[in-house]
């Protein structure tokens, strides 16, 4: 038997084999990282949310004779807003307040809270919900944070 009768695969053949072995390993390392990424981030989308503001000034103010702290909030143009959370931060107490009204993509909603305020407000903060995968989310991590409220 020479050996030129043996039957072997190619070295081109086997080039082939190594490089589809690779690219399959690289598919299934990259799927299990993408998975962890997924599960580790609350609000995995960039909302885009923020304050409106008109005249270079942000629309968040509190109205001492009425006791009403009045917001704009713009939506960005990623992801609708099933709602918002408000937490407002005084001297001496600290309240949430929980709004189910819908922001549509690049969208604005007037808002407004009766609040008594015990002193001077110190925070508000506003956080988006929005619709992951049919679950509803509160992206705090995504949330306006304003301490410089000031009177409407």
């Amino acid at each position: 038997m020479t050996t030129l009768d043996r039957k072997a695969i190619t070295p081109l053949m086997a080039t082939f084999l190594l490089i589809s072995f690779a690219v399959a390993v690289g598919v299934v390392i990259m799927n299990l990282g993408r998975a962890q990424v997924d599960e580790n981030a609350q609000c995995a989308v960039d909302i885009g949310m923020g304050l409106a503001s008109i005249g270079g000034v942000e629309q968040l103010c509190y109205d001492q004779t009425s006791k009403t702290l009045k917001f704009t909030v713009e939506n960005g143009v990623n992801i609708k807003i099933t709602g918002l959370i408000v937490n407002i931060i005084d001297e001496q107490k600290a309240e949430s307040f929980e709004f189910n009204t819908p922001i549509i993509k690049a969208g604005n909603y007037l808002g407004s809270v009766k609040y008594n305020a015990l002193g001077s407000l110190k925070q508000v903060k506003i956080s988006p919900k929005v619709l992951l995968h049919e679950k509803e989310e509160i992206c705090t991590e995504q949330a306006l944070v304003t301490e410089n409220i000031h009177p409407c």
